[in-house]
């Protein structure tokens, strides 16, 4: 055991100590086979787990606290060779319908014959209790699928990729993968999250595509456009995207130029504009113009009352509105207040000259845009808005981008609300809508709130089901953040300047005292917000410039002082909402930490950089049609079932049932981003920020944070981070037409 002596052994893993979410870094206790002494291995790995054999090979180094450790530079998975090995190694987890009881039988039953049993009789499996058809079907198919990624693990490390992309490859490609990868490997990028184009590219090298292939050009000018969609633009100008290619593929300008031109004549790009080029993913073009134009298309068309589905006119009844005019007619605006003012009353409100203004436009405009921060009263207006076009027999459909920003827009109205996917029948086997041109939603009025979440291909989408005659209102706070996909439309339809738009200013929370949107008003016009740590007061501020030491305060402020001193219930109430998820004042870090503290079960799964436990707060990555849980989803782990690989969740009295395989779309969730917190509302955020967080320290960013709080807002960190955020207006950064393409400047 020489210190930096490099060598080879092989063992078996014991067990975990430490896992790092962030980066795939483990510590384990490792058996070697030569002396059957335990050492501690440290490095980066994929998904092991403990009894497997494996080979691993790096060098000695001795940490200071811990001594002398095994750093391993790769490891290769082996066949165990003992009869304990084999059962922990198929007890782990690894093959539904085997957890450690059963394994335990089954190595009991067969010995050291046990892999060979699984390999070539699984059915014998049916001499062992508790082995119904049924469950030996189920083992001998997932049996058969590890083996088949074992193999593409071996074929991967001959290319020095790492194994934890296996069983993605396998789910996504199934017996076709290392097809795939021979044939294709820049596919990896599109089809494969965590690879990106280096990684697609050192296979490619391997296999021998040249540097200056078109094939691999052509690749990586597309990988840049992607990432650039990705992080929310809809075009990218013509030089930048040339010298973000010379930067990735180390090529020069003419053999990038002559690519993109190709890319063009394929149709896999445009190129807009004279001067001032502008470079789009077609599809992404495609978007934008029919969007431009199907709202300019509902504008310019009229109706008269409301026509349904079909065609047909619902006149006014006589009864309520003499003549038989259409209230919408400028002739009835008496009758029209006199309804207003009914609806007002029976709501106990007395809106202001703006709230007026948006139920007004909202009877006459067809597209209307109503803006304005929380605690201004959208959702008082929108009950009033919706009670008079069901009192004139309208079929009014409500619905916002996400399930959280649903599930509150119903609390909100009392109507049934929907996800924008959910109101549009998305069939995900299928990945399209069933609601498009040629099946248009059956509405005189759809309202979308949280319309700062949109993004440009599912308002396409949700533009395609509407018919010119329906009434559009789009409800949203502009100084939010703009969506995570592609474009940023509700600014740019409100900066086309051909659209009505109602700004609500007036603060109507707490009678109008909430220090939260009072603050966040001051941060939105880039003002620094007031800080008075006093009692009665709902914004607090803890002066802390070290990340660790801000961390502690967080944990504390979320387990302790705030649950004794507000009766707030932790974790339930209470959310800490994070600008970024790495580093020490990162959500992954917190995440783990509460998680040490607040999780006392010793039922946990493993799977990579995941440890999920009973009772851990979790958060939904992606909208899953199936299961009917959507993005932000935030539920409670109930049952951890190792032999059937299932983790069942609570979502809000739901119980929803994952296989291991698929809980890559879960993630703690006692911090979010700030990101993940959009359409959502919690009792409690607390907010770290730090200069540390610099790279994402914007006014936008703060803004959102706070008006995620309805009752208490808390941060936690340095003056000079919140200086540096209110300081910074970036929200315009973004590339996108929409503007221009609405006011016919394109």
């Amino acid at each position: 055991m020489t210190e930096n002596a490099t060598e080879k052994i092989t063992g078996s893993l014991k067990n975990i100590l430490y896992r790092n979410t962030d980066n795939n870094y483990f510590i384990g206790r490792f058996i070697c086979e030569n002396s059957n002494e335990p050492i501690t291995i440290v490095g980066y790995a994929f998904e092991i787990q403990p009894g497997e054999r494996v080979a691993v090979e790096g060098r000695w180094v001795k940490n200071k606290k811990y001594g002398m450790q095994f750093e391993i530079s790769s490891l290769e998975v082996m066949v165990p060779v003992t009869a304990d090995g084999i059962e922990k190694y198929i007890g782990s987890g690894m093959i539904k319908g085997i957890g450690p009881v059963m394994a335990k039988r089954i190595v009991k039953k067969f010995g050291m014959d046990t892999l060979e049993i699984l390999d070539s009789s699984p059915g014998r499996l049916s001499e062992i209790d508790g082995f119904a058809q049924k469950r030996i079907a189920i083992v001998k198919e997932e049996w058969k699928k590890q083996k088949y990624v074992r193999e593409i693990m071996i074929f991967m490390q001959s290319y020095d990729i790492s194994n934890n992309y296996a069983l993605k490859i396998y789910n996504n490609y199934g017996n076709d993968s290392i097809n795939v990868l021979k044939t294709n490997p820049y596919r990896l990028i599109e089809d494969i999250a965590g690879i990106g184009f280096k990684t697609a590219d050192r296979i490619a090298e391997r296999l021998g595509i040249k540097k200056e292939s078109v094939f691999r050009i052509k690749s990586g000018i597309l990988y840049i456009m992607r990432m650039l969609t990705e992080a929310g633009n809809c075009y990218c100008p013509l030089d930048e995207l040339v010298n973000h290619a010379m930067g990735l593929l180390d090529i020069g300008q003419a053999d990038i130029c002559s690519c993109i031109n190709m890319l063009t004549s394929e149709d896999s790009l445009v190129i807009r504009g004279e001067d001032d080029k502008k470079v789009y993913l077609t599809c992404i073009y495609e978007d934008e113009v029919f969007v431009a134009r199907k709202l300019r298309e509902i504008k310019g068309s009229k109706a008269n009352a409301f026509c349904s589905a079909v065609g047909k006119t619902l006149e006014i009844p006589v009864k309520k509105h003499p003549g038989g005019k259409s209230f919408l007619s400028t002739d009835n605006n008496e009758y029209i207040e006199r309804i207003i003012n009914e609806l007002t009353a029976d709501a106990h409100m007395m809106p202001d000259s703006a709230q007026m203004e948006a139920i007004k436009k909202s009877l006459s405009e067809k597209v209307v845009i109503i803006t304005g921060s929380p605690g201004t009263g959208k959702s008082t207006i929108l009950d009033i808005i919706i009670a008079f076009f069901k009192s004139m027999s309208g079929v009014v459909l409500i619905a916002a981008p996400t399930g959280r920003a649903a599930k509150r827009l119903e609390q909100a109205t009392g109507c049934q609300a929907k996800t924008i996917h959910r109101l549009l029948k998305y069939q995900p086997k299928m990945n399209r809508f069933l609601k498009d041109e040629n099946d248009m939603l059956a509405a005189d009025v759809i309202i979308i709130d949280e319309s700062s979440m949109l993004d440009i291909r599912l308002f396409r989408a949700l533009l395609k089901a509407i018919e010119p005659h329906t009434r559009l209102i789009l409800v949203g706070d502009v100084d939010q953040l703009p969506a995570v996909g592609p474009g940023n439309i509700l600014s740019d339809i409100i900066n086309s300047g051909i659209f009505c738009v109602v700004k609500l200013e007036k603060i109507y929370r707490q009678g109008g005292k909430s220090q939260i949107i009072y603050n966040a008003h001051r941060i939105r016009d880039g003002i620094y917000p007031v800080i008075k740590n006093s009692e009665n007061n709902d914004f607090f501020f803890f002066d802390k410039t070290d990340p660790e030491s801000a961390v502690d305060t967080v944990i504390d402020l979320a387990l302790n002082r705030i649950p004794s001193n507000f009766n707030f219930k932790a974790p339930e109430d209470i959310q800490v909402i994070v600008p970024t998820n790495k580093g020490i004042a990162g959500v992954n870090n917190i995440n783990l930490k509460i998680q040490e503290r607040i999780n006392k079960t010793n039922i946990f799964y493993n799977k990579g950089a995941m440890r999920l436990g009973v009772n851990d707060k979790v958060i939904q990555l992606k909208n899953n049609y199936e299961k009917e849980v959507y993005n932000g989803d935030i539920g409670y782990i109930k049952i951890i079932d190792f032999e059937n690989q299932e983790i069942s969740v609570d979502f809000d009295g739901k119980l929803v049932h994952y296989d291991f395989h698929d809980t890559d779309q879960l993630t703690l969730s006692y911090a979010i981003s700030i990101h993940k917190s959009q359409g959502s509302e919690f009792r409690c955020v607390i907010i770290p920020i730090l200069t540390s967080h610099y790279m994402l320290l914007q006014r936008n960013l703060l803004y959102t944070a706070i008006t995620r709080a309805r009752e208490v807002a808390v941060i936690v960190g340095s003056k000079k981070a919140i200086g540096m955020a209110v300081s910074r207006n970036i929200t315009d950064n973004r590339f996108t037409g929409l503007k221009d393409l609405l006011a016919g400047c394109f």
